[in-house]
């Protein structure tokens, strides 16, 4: 590594840090999964991408997660799992980013979908925005267009929002 190289490591590690020391623990996890998943960062011992060296802890997973393979979105929902609006906006993101391998949503796709098979929500951001403001945030909004309060906004489950609806889907099955 070059002189150059090292001093602009140096430099970003002293913003990272001046840029995390005011935020509370678990918002300096969620700003740095957000940062490993942004730069595509692996971990350096075992080369695996960057979401498990950031996992979080808080939700508890079951031991077995399911195996069963869902066709559509009707389907996952016929599991009966989800309860409340933010259960059927996780749901219904996991079929979109999981199941279909999207990687990101907007919440206009995720209310559509609802819609179409009887499950419409209200007001879906509102749904969105209280995943997003649990400990750890189960949702991350990634991106707006328009600027208006009812511009499209675009959303990415996080590690510990997959694990939620899979633990959901699990003790579905066991049921």
């Amino acid at each position: 590594m070059d002189t150059d190289n090292a001093d602009l490591e140096i430099a970003a590690m002293g913003a990272i840090s001046s840029a995390l020391s005011p935020l509370e623990p678990d918002e300096q996890a969620r700003v740095l999964r957000w940062a490993a998943d942004r730069f595509s960062v692996r971990d350096i011992k075992t080369g695996v991408a960057s979401t498990p060296v950031f996992e979080d802890t808080a939700v508890a997973v079951p031991a077995e997660p399911t195996n069963r393979a869902y066709n559509s979105i009707d389907e996952l929902f016929e599991s009966g799992v989800a309860k409340t609006n933010t259960q059927k906006a996780l749901l219904a993101a996991y079929w979109f980013q999981i199941v279909q391998g999207g990687g990101t949503f907007q919440s206009f796709t995720l209310n559509a979908a609802l819609k179409n098979m009887g499950q419409g929500i209200a007001n879906i951001t509102d749904a969105l925005g209280s995943a997003e403001a649990q400990k750890p945030a189960l949702v991350m909004q990634t991106g707006k267009t328009g600027k208006a309060r009812q511009a499209r906004k675009t959303y990415k489950l996080t590690t510990a929002g997959v694990k939620a609806v899979e633990a959901m889907l699990a003790n579905a099955d066991v049921d």
